[in-house]
């Protein structure tokens, strides 16, 4: 009987702990709802597309949350932009994360960073530049997230529009893209409707629409904030409207409409899901056809910046999607890696794309510098260089990105810089480096800051209390002067010597040096320092530019003392210079002082190829040069030159057409080449 009590008692035991342990296993796990709205994408997501959340955990979600996008949490869509997924987590989880967005599954992500969003300030000091929550001890519904479509650090909870307590926030999108006739430089799209946002019977403007410049097809969307009184707005009224061009193209189409129901009310604003105007999207068949970059990198090279031979390496970005924030330049996707063709000293990339013509394809280019020039023991290391800081930011665009229209033919070129075949990185000719010491003067009109008409948004300037600062921006110069090109350490401070509210100072810039000079301005106040510009199109950051006393051929003299133009300050859209003529561009000969000593056809490259390739070839004097494509029976397809050249060293891109404009098979194709009593020949091979 001792042992059977025993027993019981044991087992009673038994079920208390273990059920103790399953109700604190069950209680250690709550439920988290996040929902995300995706009008501030700048692609053209619809509901039927897909949003993946992704992050890591420090004690693990049931699903997992992971930062591999095959594996993320997908979420539901619950009507328009909106997206929700509720996932369990335990009491004290540190959750990191973001949102990215695919216009299908995994294969195609939105434009922008191949889909993930933009960098976060979350306020959470493990999160770096991610969403993050600490996990509380019950369930958990989060605000409304918005996606950061923009390379600007935002907020977490951030918001596209203004939130009253009193008013009602009505957030309107529309794509033009499929608009042939709209000119967005001139013309402005509006939304016009009812009352309440508008008037009744007669419909009035509700909103002007603004441009999302960095929107899909070059800034195709635009957008808008329409405000009303909630005390005139009533619970279940419905709000018809229609997009309107000026006011004088109407949509076609019956009237949109969307009811104002009593949870948009109580929450003080809604997104009306986009639209393409008239419900039109773009229009036109997709064609493939191949794209082919060429770039040179002559002056980083004769800096001393770019070095192929030590690992320096190029790609073109953003032309097939943008890189997420940290990423491996190897292995990263929209890293579109080119290559160095020796005969004709440039780096080429051949392409495919698929769109539809008139397309605007936008990209810049990156270097990814070998690891040693960041190692402080090495003989090839670069004082204030970061790997990070491998972005293009071309002077001829303002640092905005290059744009480039695909014309929808089977081949084409990027158009080259300063009328040259090539483009130049950064859009530094190859004579704008100076290889003489100079003293270069900044001249900066403050006035503009101390006043509320022209610095609405800051807290304004104060003359003789404030300290400013010329701060260089995505700029070479400090770092041919051992400076960061972003930072405070590359900083140079100003001083009003008439106390007139104009600013000046001089540095001292040792050689080899450059001749683009960009720039911010930065000045502190009470309440902080503050910082013009910003963003990433033209007008981020100042340009201007150290003009030469003579330039004579490919020979530039430059002086020894340079004094920029004044320049106002201004809050964005900086003044932009246009580049001083540095001498033209005519072939790599002239370019690189080359005089070739024999006649010669080189190896084209690449080989095989499809659909083009790069031809190279040297000539000593003066004379007519004929080159020329055979099949392998030896019939004539293509006479690709029959003219009269100067000496040097030419080259010229073949699209795989014979005369008539007809692409060729695949096979064996012999080049040649004839100039006097020269002739050679080479072979090339088309795969298809």
């Amino acid at each position: 009987m001792k042992n059977r009590l025993t027993f019981f008692f044991a087992l009673i035991m038994f079920v208390m702990v273990t059920g103790s342990a399953f109700y604190q296993t069950v209680a250690q796990t709550v439920n988290v709802t996040m929902t995300v709205n995706t009008s501030t994408c700048l692609d053209t997501l619809h509901s039927n597309n897909t949003v993946i959340l992704c992050g890591a955990s420090s004690k693990g979600t049931i699903p997992s949350v992971t930062w591999d996008t095959t594996t993320g949490i997908k979420l539901k869509n619950i009507g328009g932009d909106y997206w929700q997924t509720t996932f369990q987590a335990k009491p004290g989880d540190q959750l990191q994360y973001k949102f990215v967005t695919y216009l299908s599954d995994f294969k195609h992500p939105t434009f922008h960073w191949t889909g993930w969003e933009g960098p976060i300030n979350s306020g959470a000091s493990f999160a770096g530049t991610n969403r993050a929550i600490i996990v509380g001890n019950a369930d958990t519904t989060l605000k409304i997230q918005y996606y950061n479509g923009w390379e600007s650090a935002l907020a977490q909870y951030w918001t596209p529009f203004r939130k009253n307590q009193d008013t009602l926030a009505v957030y309107f999108r529309v794509n033009m893209g499929g608009v042939s006739s709209f000119a967005p430089a001139t013309q402005t799209p509006d939304v016009r409707g009812s009352a309440p946002l508008g008037a009744s019977p007669d419909w009035v403007k509700i909103i002007n629409l603004t441009r999302e410049t960095n929107s899909v097809n070059s800034g195709s969307f635009w957008s808008g904030v329409a405000y009303i009184a909630k005390s005139l707005v009533t619970a279940g009224v419905v709000q018809s409207y229609k997009f309107t061009i000026d006011g004088s193209t109407w949509e076609k189409i019956s009237d949109r409409k969307f009811t104002i129901s009593s949870d948009v009310l109580s929450a003080g604003d809604t997104t009306i899901s986009w639209s393409y105007f008239d419900n039109q999207p773009p229009t036109g068949p997709a064609i493939t056809g191949t794209i082919n970059f060429r770039l040179r990198l002559d002056a980083l090279e004769k800096a001393g910046l770019f070095d192929r031979g030590l690992g320096d390496k190029i790609a073109v970005t953003g032309a097939k999607g943008w890189p997420p924030s940290s990423f491996n330049f190897d292995t990263e996707p929209t890293m579109l890696k080119m290559t160095y063709v020796p005969t004709i000293q440039e780096w080429v990339l051949s392409e495919p794309f698929t769109m539809s013509a008139g397309t605007e394809i936008v990209y810049k280019y990156f270097i990814a510098w070998d690891s040693t020039r960041i190692d402080t023991t090495n003989a090839h290391y670069i004082p204030g260089l970061f790997l990070a800081n491998g972005w293009e930011e071309p002077g001829i665009n303002g640092g905005g990105d290059r744009k480039y229209s695909f014309p929808g033919l089977a081949d084409q070129t990027v158009t080259g810089d300063f009328g040259a075949e090539q483009q130049f990185f950064n859009s530094l000719h190859p004579n704008s480096v100076l290889e003489t010491p100079v003293d270069l003067t900044f001249n900066i009109d403050m006035t503009p800051a101390t006043n509320a008409v022209t610095n609405p948004t800051n807290t304004l300037f104060r003359p003789g209390i404030d300290t400013v600062y010329i701060q260089y921006d995505g700029c070479f110069i400090p770092i041919t002067q051992g400076q960061t090109m972003y930072g405070t350490d590359n900083r140079v401070l100003l001083s009003s010597p008439n106390a007139d509210g104009k600013y000046t100072a001089t540095v001292h810039l040792k050689a080899p040096t450059f001749f683009q000079v960009c720039y911010r301005i930065v000045y502190t106040s009470t309440t902080g320092e503050v910082e013009n510009g910003g963003g990433t199109n033209l007008g981020r950051r100042y340009y201007q530019y150290i003009v030469p006393t003579n330039v004579s051929g490919s020979s530039v003299t430059w002086p020894t003392s340079f004094s920029l133009a004044e320049v106002p300050w201004m809050q964005n859209n900086l003044s932009v210079e246009d580049p001083p003529n540095l001498g033209s561009i005519s072939g790599v000969a002239e370019e690189n002082k080359i005089q070739p000593d024999n006649y010669a056809l080189y190896q084209n490259y690449p080989n095989p190829f499809n659909p083009s390739t790069v031809i190279t070839y040297s000539i000593v004097n003066p004379a007519n040069v004929k080159i020329e494509v055979f099949n392998i029976v030896g019939e004539k397809v293509a006479t690709l030159v029959n003219q009269v050249q100067t000496a040097g060293v030419h080259s010229l891109v073949w699209n795989s057409k014979n005369d008539n404009g007809v692409s060729l098979n695949s096979g064996v194709y012999l080049l040649k080449m004839q100039s006097g009593n020269f002739s050679q020949v080479q072979k090339m091979l088309l795969l298809k």
